[in-house]
């Protein structure tokens, strides 16, 4: 017996700008499918720190905000 896969529906973008599953999850959109993004690394933390102190070196510091700082990868 032979299993048949049926295709994903794919999602427009202004669907998944739409889309809402009610939870804190984030989700990208990746050739029409909606992926579940990881948490945030330690990794990404540090890199956002420092992205943060190099912008520092060169414009006033009331400029910049780090509240909330993320920088986002694929999740593959």
């Amino acid at each position: 017996m032979t299993q048949t896969q049926h295709p994903t529906k794919l999602l427009t973008f202004e669907k998944f700008l739409a889309y809402d599953d009610r939870t804190d999850t984030r989700h990208e959109l990746v050739d029409g499918e909606l992926v579940e993004m990881p948490t945030q690394s330690q990794e990404n933390c540090d890199i956002a720190k420092f992205l943060l102190f190099e912008l520092a070196k060169r414009f006033p510091i009331t400029l910049l905000a780090y509240k909330d700082i993320e920088v986002e990868v694929n999740g593959q």
